[in-house]
């Protein structure tokens, strides 16, 4: 899963959602020593990247040593700080049932597996408010409309049994759904809601990729584990338990399930049905 942000090289403007904002939006430098490098319009706001003075060089990746600044018109909407690796900004269409969209940050702090966050935010007048806030580690999401309701979820996994009973190639990422709530004004974890539109590893999935390394235990004990939890993570225990026991028969199995349920109910990424 991918989250469809736009980067900052080629952010893509929604013209017909505002007028061009660019002429009038201040270009203040952030911090001392810091110089922009490049200015892009996202929907109805302006967003800049400053870049150190004493090290303005930007990575192929878009690491550097920066300062991302977003503006509405001529009003700068967060007090300033620097990225915390890359920066990537977009706008979700409207969630909040205000008619205007939403603005959403994805940062990547680089490294073979980590880390990943997105927030959210609704602009008030007062101050931007943020609807979600959320750190993912490895697994990257998307703002998706999964009901077709005409409001966008957010979508991920929970990287909670990385390495945990097997290699990461083959460790299981359960699914995780997101859904803004109107009454809480904020994105509330709903993943057994969206059971139907979340695809799974399959039975046979499992099975192939046992058959395809048949003197592997951990593999086959993540292979079991994928289809498992996503039932479990859907809302449907007993039967992901029943999965996993059928899958799964190593002399390690119930030692591993005890474990596997553990670790789901302690995530703040699973929500029971």
């Amino acid at each position: 899963m991918k989250l469809q942000l736009v980067a900052l090289l080629v952010a893509t403007a929604c013209l017909s959602c505002a007028p061009p904002a660019v002429a009038q939006t201040p270009q203040t430098p952030p911090q001392a020593g810091f110089i922009l490098h490049n200015q892009a319009q996202v929907d109805r706001f302006v967003v800049q990247r400053w870049v150190s003075e004493a090290n303005p060089e930007v990575s192929p990746a878009g690491f550097c040593e920066c300062i991302t600044v977003v503006y509405e018109g001529s009003r700068r909407l967060f007090t300033p700080s620097p990225d915390a690796g890359i920066t990537t900004v977009s706008t979700v269409g409207d969630v909040t049932g205000d008619r205007r969209a939403e603005l959403v940050f994805s940062t990547h702090s680089g490294g073979a597996h980590c880390c990943l966050s997105t927030s959210i935010y609704s602009i008030e007048r007062e101050a931007p408010k943020a609807l979600l806030a959320l750190n993912t580690d490895d697994c990257s999401g998307e703002l998706v409309d999964l009901d077709k309701n005409g409001v966008a979820e957010f979508q991920t996994c929970d990287p909670i049994f990385g390495y945990e009973f097997c290699s990461f190639a083959f460790t299981p990422f359960p699914p995780v759904v997101f859904e803004y709530d109107r009454q809480k004004g904020a994105f509330v974890l709903a993943t057994p809601k969206y059971a139907r539109y979340v695809q799974l590893p399959s039975e046979a999935e499992a099975r192939a990729t046992v058959k395809e390394y048949p003197n592997e235990a951990e593999v086959g004990r993540c292979a079991a584990l994928g289809p498992a939890l996503g039932l479990i993570y859907t809302g449907r225990v007993a039967q992901g338990q029943a999965l996993f026991r059928k899958l799964y028969a190593g002399p390690d199995a119930k030692a591993v399930e005890t474990k596997a349920l553990a670790m789901t109910r302690s995530s703040q990424l699973w929500i029971e049905r």
